[in-house]
């Protein structure tokens, strides 16, 4: 159990994810209370899948790792950068812009956050 993580940042996590489907609002939170790993994709994919115009997140639903997040899913930059943020609060972690820009696929993003949340 994360002590750190107090009654007030879950309800700030919660606003700040609050477009997010309810099931990505659960597993942030239990992330952010437990630090397992294996919950971080999943929260990705639902705060991808928020940003998603609405026939692209099918797409989300059995995704590939080979996903092209800006050329499959049709996110421009500005889309990217919400993205980020909002990946950032769920996590409790910061992501630094040039790390961002290698970032092109969905096992990418996974990839690098499983390993920044293990660090």
């Amino acid at each position: 159990m994360n002590s750190q993580f107090t009654q007030e940042d879950e309800a700030a996590l919660r606003e700040s994810l609050k477009r997010c489907s309810p099931e990505t609002i659960e597993k942030a939170v239990e992330f952010r209370k437990t630090g397992n790993a294996e919950l971080v994709g999943d929260v990705v994919i639902g705060i991808i899948e928020r940003f998603a115009e609405p026939e692209k997140r099918e797409m989300l639903k059995n995704p590939s790792d080979d996903l092209v997040i800006v050329d499959d899913l049709g996110l421009d930059s500005l889309t990217m950068v919400e993205i980020v943020l909002a990946v950032e609060d769920a996590i409790g972690t910061t992501i630094a812009e040039e790390d961002v820009q290698k970032l092109r696929t969905l096992g990418d993003i996974k990839n690098f956050i499983k390993e920044k949340v293990s660090q």
